[in-house]
């Protein structure tokens, strides 16, 4: 009896009728799924870009699949991706037999990036009508993604100066080598210059172009390889790197709306973010929670405006804001719907005219019952009462204390821990997407919308999965 198995066949065996593609692909691989998410998307605007003649375009469906793949599995290398196409079966079937150059892969998702973005609002729509989305909650939260650029292209003041430093050390030591080299030689001529020495023109032009470029941008640190990029704090120390916005639904974790910005903080974001999840998704959520790095009085005016309910962790006020001895406006009580504050004595203070000051808008309270008050000093009362000057930021300000404190409120502050870590996480950790292969604040884009579109056609698989045909 044979231990082993023996070879069905040798590899030069002939076959007379080979198998297909199809068949050698599993019918549970979830690759088949994947396919069939994708082709509900709308490739029209991408394939009307194709102006047609000459050879015959790759289908730019295919491409977009090939991508898709290439970034669930945590690949994203054009030259990788073509390998896969001559030795995994899944990239094979996908492309049903056409083996497009990493060339072709690498110029397609670099020109056609906006198409790419569009695909990603799309995903969103699509989880919007298989289900996946309630927008009963949404959170919002950044994470900081290194740039391609590397720490050898930053340039500051410092280095800069040290680079000329060397450059004058090396114009000085050829001036040496000349005088001895006259001394010694007089007018032959010598060896070459030293090795040194050689490079010193383009140096100095490297140095000069440098300086020029932070002089122009007014920053304390550039990158000459990829300007747009800019220092950030990250888990790996300060890094050049892009700031990647995402909101997502609380339901399925799904990526309704993306933006890259090069502001290292988040206080900025808020308002472009609410915008995307309107534009993507047509409503509004009942609720939209983010991190104190979002907190500032323009966002708080924002939710305002907008009429949007909002859970946005609030710091707490630095001591220099506290007045001893002198009642701030922290000891007022204030009534949402009458609109007026209570003073600590009970004298009611009532709304009477909005006043700018600055940059800032301050709702002016006057209490007129003033007149024999015990705590008159300590309120700091006018001649003619008191005046309590309401900074609009305070007012909301307090008005999303009171709601963090109620049970919803903590509730929402929780929920969006649970809601946006694990989706960074997924990306980064199981995508390998720590740091971009595109340069510039638009490839950046480019492939945060890849990575996302990635994202949500992963959450709506298993949907279509379960549905019956």
């Amino acid at each position: 009896m044979c231990k082993f198995k023996e070879p069905t066949a040798s590899r030069s065996q002939l076959i007379l009728m080979p198998q297909s593609l199809d068949e050698m692909v599993s019918q549970q691989e979830p690759v088949r799924l994947l396919s069939e998410v994708m082709d509900r998307l709308d490739y029209g605007r991408l394939e009307s870009s194709y102006p047609g003649g000459g050879c015959p375009a790759y289908p730019p469906r295919l491409l977009v699949k090939l991508l898709t793949l290439a970034y669930s599995m945590g690949q994203r290398s054009s030259r990788k991706i073509a390998e896969a196409l001559r030795v995994d079966l899944r990239y094979m079937w996908l492309a049903e037999g056409l083996a497009p150059d990493f060339r072709t892969l690498a110029r397609f998702r670099r020109e056609k990036g906006d198409y790419l973005q569009e695909l990603f609002e799309q995903s969103t729509r699509l989880a919007v009508e298989v289900g996946l989305v309630l927008l009963a909650h949404v959170a919002i939260d950044g994470t900081k993604v290194e740039s391609v650029a590397g720490s050898h292209s930053l340039w500051g003041k410092r280095r800069i100066e040290q680079e000329r430093e060397a450059i004058r050390r090396i114009l000085e030591e050829a001036e040496e080598i000349d005088r001895l080299e006259d001394e010694e030689l007089g007018d032959n001529d010598g060896t070459t210059l030293p090795d040194a020495l050689r490079d010193v023109a383009a140096r100095k032009r490297l140095v000069d172009e440098a300086e020029k470029q932070l002089r122009e941008s007014g920053k304390q640190v550039i990158s000459t390889t990829e300007p747009e990029s800019r220092p950030m704090r990250t888990s790996r120390g300060v890094r050049m790197s892009y700031n990647v916005q995402a909101a997502v639904d609380s339901t399925s974790q799904v990526v309704l709306g993306m933006t890259v910005t090069q502001d290292e903080n988040d206080r900025r974001q808020l308002g472009a973010m609410l915008s995307e999840v309107y534009r993507n998704t047509g409503c509004k959520p009942a609720v939209v929670s983010a991190d104190k790095g979002y907190y500032s009085a323009g966002n708080l005016k924002i939710l305002d405006e907008r009429e949007q309910v909002g859970a946005i962790s609030v710091p707490k006020l630095p001591p220099q804001c506290k007045r001893p001895g002198v009642y701030g406006i922290d000891c007022f009580e204030y009534d949402e719907i009458g609109d007026t504050y209570r003073c600590p004595a009970g004298k009611l203070l009532t709304f009477r005219q909005t006043s700018d000051k600055g940059n800032s808008v301050y709702r002016v309270y006057i209490c007129g019952d003033c007149q024999g008050c015990l705590q008159r000093e300590l309120c700091g009362a006018g001649k003619h009462g008191k005046r309590l000057d309401v900074n609009v930021g305070n007012s909301l300000r307090m008005r999303m204390e009171r709601f963090l404190a109620t049970d919803a409120g903590r509730a929402a502050a929780v929920l969006r821990k649970q809601v946006v870590e694990p989706v960074f996480g997924q990306t980064k950790e199981n995508r390998k997407f720590r740091r971009f292969l595109l340069r510039g604040l638009k490839g950046a884009s480019i492939e945060t919308a890849l990575v996302f579109l990635v994202h949500n056609v992963s959450k709506v698989m298993p949907k279509l999965a379960y549905q019956p045909a």
